[in-house]
């Protein structure tokens, strides 16, 4: 066996970090770093190969994409023939694989129960020594790719990137299309007479070799064990020394420099993104160049770009950052979220922001800002959060390449060294010779001239010169241009307290006619932070549709109130949420507890002195519906990558803040206001931009996927607290100031607040806040709320399915010219029960695998096809979800229920010693501890909202699972999950896409078969059923 070198270097590690780490390089020269963790309860690896898209052969766009999945996917081996059998292993031991692709670099990484860790890291090793791929395999992910491609095709943001490449010198690999498709894929290759398999097999041997390889292990074994382990595993990859990518210099000539392009964007947007072409700040980390800039250009502050720019009405968002680097090249980009009126001021927009960097030249580097920054680095550096051990390598794995070995850790984290030189040296680059502006507006649809080829996006490019720039910034605003001024959130006592009571779970600690505080301090992860979440109950925002949009307005212009002390307290650790709610709205603050109470006072005092500013509101009714209707919101923020466990989908953690409330946006995301340059300026813009993106919002939503429509009709039937987003839309044209205004006080006439307070934080501490928070809101004579009636809490929230019943609800899809269709099978199961649950999280884990093996890999439905438990206020059930072009919904709901026949003979013919593995392995996950403050406050928040308060959840889950038999979990399975069963309750929701509205007309005609129910009208449907009652039920009863 080739000899293993031990790197006796210090690795640079937190202070609070109790893991030990080894570099080790085996003989055939793959560098790994071994990572043991005595208290993980899950094991991770990721191996990075740098190899990726920019090393695609010519002809053959999107290759080292297909290798990826058909290597992580479709992989087998000569040890291990079975196809998928490596990702069915790991899922089917609490596991979760994945893969990613960039220009220079592709990722395989997976966790595992530590039990599992040897066996999954042997079939892992695989992946990199002899893999077998079958022609029929390779066919399938070619599918899958064009599946990803045409799912893509209406993504503003790839769209745009792809733009951004293309305007490029057509020989750099920057230019290249690296998602691929059928044609690059399949067409093309078979037309030059090559064999797709031959080349992947090809593409393999020339490019993965070990030399090219940085590997992380992560598990709780000792390092000798784990150095054993890959000595005997991955000393056999092959080290063929290839050199990998070899850059061919920039990817600009003169003629991608100094332009302006006008696109086109599928939504109807205002977007201005300005970019230079710079020097990868990697080269430069402990000056950290790329942090200072970032800092300085993108603050919100008096005296910054973004503060101007918000004042005149001309932005809504500003983001600065160093975005997509390589080794040679990257871009510093300044992103605007434009209004109406700011689309009209591009130029002095520019201007403005060159204005901005030129103050920067001509002024000192300030060391004060430098120190405030390199404070907080350090600060974030020693006080990390504990991540899961996943995130953690691949973090890792992506740092070995780009630093030395002893900065591993840190990466470019830690700014150390104060350089003038370095950022001035920076500044240089942001050049007017040096600029590339894009300018997005549906404005330019018919005045371009250029089309590109992959996405289709019309755009026009113009050229600029330095004359031009000059003129603009000699135009633009005069605002008295500064650096940020000192941040009063940086903490400075980072001591931690000591706990007066050991306590396991959250403790009742106070409870009022006006509020209830629920309190655990950290026992487990010995960290300066907190964690403060306060609902705010207020029943009239569920009075009607209007009731609704108002409190939506309401808390976006709260949170733009807000803005200024955002961006500070993010620099300095402390984050802030606001968000609606079924019941009203909730604050959410976290970070480091030294400066925590600052901010949430800022918070408490905005809500308390709410105003809208109702002064003169005159403009033309139709006109502003008019333009409002021409305008559209940005995107929906849609999380696409989460951690699913058990396939259990965080429908409150994403789904409920992202699309259940899609007319609220979060402060992080750019978005358009209203135009208000052509009324009167006595008129509120505060009000005026959050009208315009709360319908934009609202009337964006026609835009998003039919995977996500079909989410949102899905909450529509089953939540008795929503409203449809069309009765929303019908009633914003007849909204003004004055209507926010009368509704404020109705708002807060009855509230509860409900809070939660965590981590580094005494009882007293905790009491003091919220008896600060009564105090504002109903202290005084003249209280701001008033205490809530019991008969306003709620009683109702989640319809209750008939037992036997098959409801259906079909729908055309909003967009005309998507040409995807989208099913959800929801199958609604039980209250929440602990046997009942671990039975049905078995299910989902037991049938995770062979549902997307099936429907995806097998029969190829779609690209969107995912598989998940859906919790509703305690009421468990079981959802696929899947979006394709290639079988209309009704088609692929019969797939599904053929699926779930197939998978009844699997668990028939499942040996008591599979069963009992399946247990155990959901045992493992179950007893998997939260890592860090954020995730345990989470979960107990989930429990305290819900009203379920079963703190020991995961402990009783896991005795009721050492006792389910594997005949009771056939009996379940054939009780509410088996087609066809007595007590089955489903709803198909079935949203047609341009390619099978044929179908859906079809279907419309057809009579019902036994036992189903069509939804027409939800409102009239949701009236007509029985509901669960809520597990909050009356204040004055609630469950303890």
């Amino acid at each position: 066996m080739a000899n293993v070198t031990e790197i006796d270097e210090e690795i640079l590690k937190p202070r609070t970090d109790k893991r030990q780490y080894r570099r080790i390089v085996l003989g055939n020269s793959l560098q790994v770093l071994l990572v043991s963790d005595l208290d993980t309860d899950k094991s991770a690896a990721c191996m990075r190969v740098s190899i990726g898209y920019f090393s695609d052969p010519d002809g053959c766009e999107g290759l080292a994409h297909l290798l990826m999945r058909a290597l992580l996917l479709a992989y087998a081996s000569e040890t291990y023939p079975g196809e998928d059998s490596y990702s069915q292993y790991i899922i089917e031991h609490g596991g979760y694989t994945e893969g990613a692709v960039s220009s220079n670099q592709t990722n395989y990484h997976f966790n595992i129960n530590n039990d599992c860790f040897e066996e999954a890291l042997e079939r892992f090793s695989q992946l990199f020594n002899k893999p077998l791929m079958s022609t029929e395999a390779a066919m399938r992910e070619i599918k899958t790719v064009e599946s990803a491609y045409q799912n893509y095709l209406l993504s503003d943001e790839r769209r745009m990137h792809q733009l951004q490449k293309h305007l490029s010198w057509e020989s750099h690999p920057y230019h290249r299309f690296g998602i691929g498709n059928w044609y690059t894929l399949d067409v093309r290759p078979k037309a030059k007479g090559l064999d797709i398999r031959q080349e992947l097999l090809k593409f393999y041997e020339e490019n993965y070799s070990a030399n090219l390889m940085h590997l992380v292990l992560y598990t709780k074994e000792s390092l000798d064990e784990i150095q054993n382990l890959v000595e005997n595993k991955f000393q056999v990859i092959r080290n063929s020394n290839q050199r990998g990518f070899q850059s061919t210099g920039l990817p600009f000539k003169s003629e991608h420099l100094m332009i302006l392009v006008k696109a086109v964007p599928i939504k109807e947007r205002h977007k201005l993104t300005v970019a230079w072409p710079i020097t990868p700040s990697r080269h430069h980390y402990k000056e950290g160049p790329c942090y200072y800039l970032t800092r300085v250009i993108g603050h919100k502050g008096e005296g910054s770009v973004y503060h101007t720019l918000q004042k005149l009405g001309w932005a809504t968002g500003l983001k600065a950052g160093e975005y997509w680097w390589t080794s040679e090249f990257s871009f510093f980009q300044v992103i605007v979220a434009l209004t109406d009126a700011g689309h009209e001021h591009m130029q002095d927009i520019v201007g403005l922001l060159f204005k901005y960097i030129q103050l920067l030249k001509q002024t000192s580097v300030c060391k004060r800002v430098f120190e405030e920054l390199s404070a907080v680095c350090e600060t974030k550096f020693h006080y990390p959060d504990k991540i899961q051990p996943l995130n953690y390598v691949i973090r890792i794995a992506s740092n070995m390449e780009k630093y030395p070995p002893k900065d591993w850790l840190v990466g470019s984290s830690l700014l150390s060294n104060f350089n003038p030189d370095v950022v001035h040296m920076f500044l240089r680059e942001f050049s007017p010779e040096n600029v590339r502006i894009f300018w997005e507006s549906k404005k330019f649809e018919g005045d371009t001239d250029k089309v590109e080829p992959w996405f289709g996006t019309a755009y026009t490019v113009e050229k600029i010169t330095t004359s031009m720039i000059q003129k603009w910034m000699s135009s633009a605003p005069s605002d008295n241009l500064q650096l940020p001024a000192p941040n009063m959130f940086v903490p400075t006592n980072l001591s931690l307290k000591v706990a007066q009571e050991k306590v396991k779970f959250p403790v009742l600690l106070r409870k009022s006619s006006y509020s209830k505080l629920w309190y655990k301090p950290d026992t487990m992860f010995s960290v300066p932070k907190a964690f403060v979440k306060i609902e705010f109950n207020c029943p009239h925002v569920r009075d009607s549709p209007q009731a609704e949009v108002l409190a939506n307005i309401f808390v976006q212009l709260l949170d733009d109130y807000l803005n200024e002390h955002a961006y500070d307290a993010e620099i300095a650790g402390l984050d802030y949420s606001i968000s609606r709610t079924d019941r009203g709205f909730e604050v959410t603050v976290f970070g480091y507890n030294d400066k925590l109470n600052t901010l949430l006072e800022s918070v408490v005092d905005k809500i308390a002195n709410f105003e809208a500013k109702p002064d003169k509101f005159s403009i033309t009714k139709a006109r502003l519906w008019s333009t409002t209707k021409r305008q559209t919101s940005c995107h929906l923020i849609v999380i696409t990558k989460v951690k699913r466990v058990l396939g259990v989908f965080p429908i409150d953690a994403w789904f409920w803040l992202r699309l259940l409330h899609w007319c609220w946006l979060p402060k992080w995301v750019p978005f358009r206001w209203f135009e208000a340059r052509e009324v009167e300026l006595k008129i509120p813009m505060d009000w005026l931009d959050c009208w315009e993106m709360t319908t934009k919002g609202i009337n964006n939503f026609k835009y998003e996927n039919p995977s996500l429509l079909a989410i949102e009709y899905c909450s529509l039937i089953l939540r008795d607290i929503r409203w449809p987003w069309k009765e929303k839309l019908d009633v914003l044209p007849h909204l003004e100031v004055e209507d926010l205004v009368k509704f404020t006080p109705i708002m807060f006439s009855r509230v509860l607040l409900e809070c939660f307070i965590a981590g580094n934080m005494e009882r007293d501490e905790a009491i003091s806040i919220i008896q600060h928070v009564e105090s504002i809101f109903f202290g005084g004579s003249n209280p701001k709320c008033q205490p809530l009636f019991p008969s306003l809490h709620l009683t109702n929230e989640v319809v209750k399915f008939g037992r036997g019943v098959s409801y259906l609800y079909s729908i055309q899809g909003l967009n005309p010219n998507n040409e995807n269709s989208a099913l959800l099978h929801y199958i609604q199961v039980h209250r929440d029960d602990f046997i009942l649950n671990v039975k049905l999280q078995l299910f989902c884990l037991i049938a995770k695998e062979p549902a997307y093996h099936q429907l995806s890999s097998i029969e190829q439905l779609g690209y969107i096809n995912d598989f998940y438990r859906r919790i509703d206020f305690g009421i468990h059930g079981v959802v696929f979800l899947i979006q394709s072009t290639v079988k209309n919904p009704r088609d692929i709901d019969s797939r599904v229920e053929a699926f779930l026949e197939m998978f009844e003979n699997k668990i028939n013919e499942m040996t008591n010693d599979e069963f009992r593995r399946n247990v155990n392995a959901l045992i493992d996950i179950k007893l998997e501890k939260h890592k860090n403050l954020r995730e345990e406050s989470g979960f107990y928040w989930r429990e305290i909202i819900n009203g379920t308060l079963k703190f020991d959840r995961r402990e009783a889950e896991v005795e009721a699972l050492r006792q389910v038999t594997q005949q009771e979990f056939i009996d379940f399975f054939n009780e509410y999950i088996k087609v066809g069963s007595h007590r089955k309750k489903t709803l198909s929701v079935r949203v047609y896409g341009k390619k099978h509205l044929s179908e859906y007309r079809s279907e419309k005609s057809e009579p019902l078969q036994m036992h189903s129910l069509r939804i027409d009208d939800i409102l009239s449907f949701r009236r007509s059923q029985p509901h669960y009652g809520s597990f909050k039920g009356s204040f004055s009863n609630m469950k303890l």
